[in-house]
């Protein structure tokens, strides 16, 4: 019956399967989405977006997400760590030599060749500038092996207190957005890089975080869209 969970499990199947109708969209699906991105004027309506984005499972600057309590297994917390880059970690963007040169230019092809697809215009220029952006990212990233010591990186951080560990960051926005008006604190990860990218943030125009937005939506996505997207 229409309205039923098995009619909507079976539609939902069934558009997944049209590889025809799939070619034939192509990212327009994603139309909406372009238009809330370029509508941003604000950092606080930046703050809420990448609330929105983060509930998609979009790759932003940090993440959140919810884990078992590292101290107390009985419960959970939030917890937030870096994100943001395209490639594996921030060793790619500053290893030297060949290999390593060679993959950040097949990278920003990539992304050049991604924003072509999608109908993207400035595609060349867009994808400089993210990949810019990210090896900025990625120079505040902590290293690895820092990274998987789970005892010195468990910082609780209550709500209230966020702003000491990012000051100008809209908090507020971003968890009303979330709707976690009750949450009591966060586990921050790296809260050396959360520092750094406060000020990031706040120093990068719009018109940037536009362009980065846009390709990371259409990466979190491609594989939902046409055989060409998903195959790039």
């Amino acid at each position: 019956p229409a309205g039923s969970d098995e009619q909507k499990v079976g539609a939902l199947y069934a558009s997944y399967m049209d590889m025809e109708t799939r070619d034939r969209l192509g990212a327009t699906p994603l139309e909406d989405e372009f238009a809330r991105i370029k509508a941003l004027e604000n950092h606080r309506q930046l703050a809420v977006y990448f609330a929105e984005a983060n509930k998609l499972g979009v790759n932003l600057p940090f993440a959140l997400a919810q884990y078992v309590d590292f101290k107390d297994p009985n419960t959970y917390m939030m917890y937030t760590w870096q994100g943001g880059l395209g490639l594996p970690d921030r060793e790619y963007y500053f290893t030297e030599g060949e290999k390593p040169e060679s993959i950040r230019k097949a990278y920003v092809a990539h992304v050049e060749k991604m924003f072509e697809l999608a109908g993207l215009d400035g595609g060349s220029q867009a994808a400089a500038t993210i990949m810019a952006l990210e090896t900025r990212l990625a120079e505040q990233h902590m290293r690895k092996e820092d990274a998987r010591d789970w005892q010195a990186n468990y910082n609780k951080v209550p709500v209230a207190e966020l702003s000491s560990v990012m000051p100008k960051f809209d908090w507020n926005a971003y968890f009303d957005a979330l709707g976690f008006a009750e949450l009591d604190g966060v586990i921050v990860l790296m809260t050396d890089y959360m520092g750094e990218l406060d000020a990031i943030i706040r120093d990068t125009d719009l018109e940037t975080w536009k362009t980065y937005l846009a390709w990371n939506a259409v990466n979190a996505r491609a594989s939902l869209l046409s055989e060409e997207l998903d195959a790039q």
